[in-house]
């Protein structure tokens, strides 16, 4: 067993499982698009001055191809860009404690993008039960919104977490073939290319310079940025360097675990029966993915 692998895990799913939290904490005040944005640009900051002490250890002139910064616009999309809107988004219709369930299908998702990437790889049967057991999870979730036959906001806010999940498991794809740079160096790639795209979309349809924020929700948003987007993304590629991106993914047991855990204990979230029922059944999903 080795140790810091498994703290890095552990890490990750505080980190990942609070951030929606925090995202509850400010998004009655923030924008979606704005608060992607400065998640974003905070984060690209963070590792830029990260970088500048660690780039003694690394070459200095990487030379990056037009392929591999084409890479980067693509997992800043899938990784950054569309997850953090959805996540913001949906957030203003679901508590944190029911979004960080649904992240938690991020495995399964990605077992279904790579069966579709690549045909002719044989999935056993205990994958195919994972995939069906986890969507099952869902049903579950969704089942009282979905049989009043009415989209409500409480629907379009578990299809934006669903969303964010699947764009997460596209960008855990495409992370495999990122170039031997410093996770430091490729996740303040991915996330400037995030902030340059984000930012214009914040001014084209919203305001980003008239937000109410309190001194507290400041802190939140800095939070956000600098640990949720920066710190947490460096720490996540650095794991499936040292490991694999199987191994990785176990941060998705921990997620819902700590999001459900602050969501009732600090913001007094409501976890009803199914969003337990739904957990249970994700979690074996994820197990009998792991087993097999």
């Amino acid at each position: 067993m080795n140790t810091i692998n498994y703290l890095l895990l552990l890490g990750i799913g505080i980190i990942w499982g609070s951030q929606f939290f925090f995202v509850d904490l400010v998004i009655g005040s923030i924008t979606p698009i704005t608060l992607a944005a400065y998640k974003a640009m905070l984060g690209t900051v963070t590792l830029a001055i990260l970088h500048l002490f660690h780039g003694n250890k690394e070459k200095r002139s990487v030379g990056l191809s037009r392929k591999v910064w084409s890479l980067f616009i693509w997992i800043a999309l899938l990784e950054a860009v569309i997850p953090f809107i959805l996540i913001g988004w949906g957030q203003q219709y679901i508590n944190s404690s029911t979004a960080s369930i649904l992240l938690g299908t991020v495995p399964i998702f990605t077992l279904i993008f790579m069966k579709i990437a690549t045909p002719r790889e044989k999935l056993s049967p205990w994958k195919w039960i994972s995939i069906f057991s986890g969507f099952g999870g869902l049903c579950l979730l969704f089942g009282p919104t979905l049989s009043s036959l009415s989209f409500s906001g409480n629907i379009m806010g578990y299809l934006a977490l669903v969303g964010a999940s699947m764009s997460f498991a596209l960008s855990l794809i495409l992370l495999k073939h990122l170039p031997p740079i410093s996770s430091i160096l490729a996740m303040r790639n991915v996330l400037f290319v995030a902030s340059c795209l984000l930012l214009p979309l914040a001014f084209l349809f919203e305001d980003p310079f008239h937000i109410s924020l309190s001194w507290q929700q400041v802190i939140d948003v800095v939070i956000l940025g600098v640990v949720q987007a920066g710190i947490v993304y460096m720490l996540y590629n650095t794991l499936i360097r040292r490991t694999n991106a199987a191994f990785a993914s176990l941060t998705n047991y921990l997620v819902p675990l700590f999001g459900i855990l602050l969501g009732t204990l600090i913001l007094g979230d409501q976890v009803t029966w199914n969003s337990i029922a739904a957990l249970v059944v994700i979690f074996i999903s994820l197990a009998i993915s792991e087993k097999s």
